[in-house]
């Protein structure tokens, strides 16, 4: 779980609309290395409470600031 940066342009996964910057609300977005036995296969985006609604299809999502 990152904050989203200014000029971010990925699609959230779940919505298909825009991860979108806004200053005054400090969104945060989910972002996921999707992994296929073993191997890398892409990243996908999601904002934070589409990540929630889709019922956290890859786990619990991790806030670098806070991770061990």
């Amino acid at each position: 779980m990152r904050l989203v940066e200014p000029g971010n342009d990925a699609i959230c996964s779940y919505c298909s609309r825009q991860v979108k910057f806004a200053a005054r609300v400090h969104p945060r977005q989910v972002i996921v290395n999707v992994y296929e036995d073993g191997t890398w296969k892409r990243i996908e985006h999601f904002h934070e409470e589409c990540y929630s609604e889709a019922g956290e299809p890859f786990g619990p999502a991790v806030d670098p600031r806070h991770a061990p």
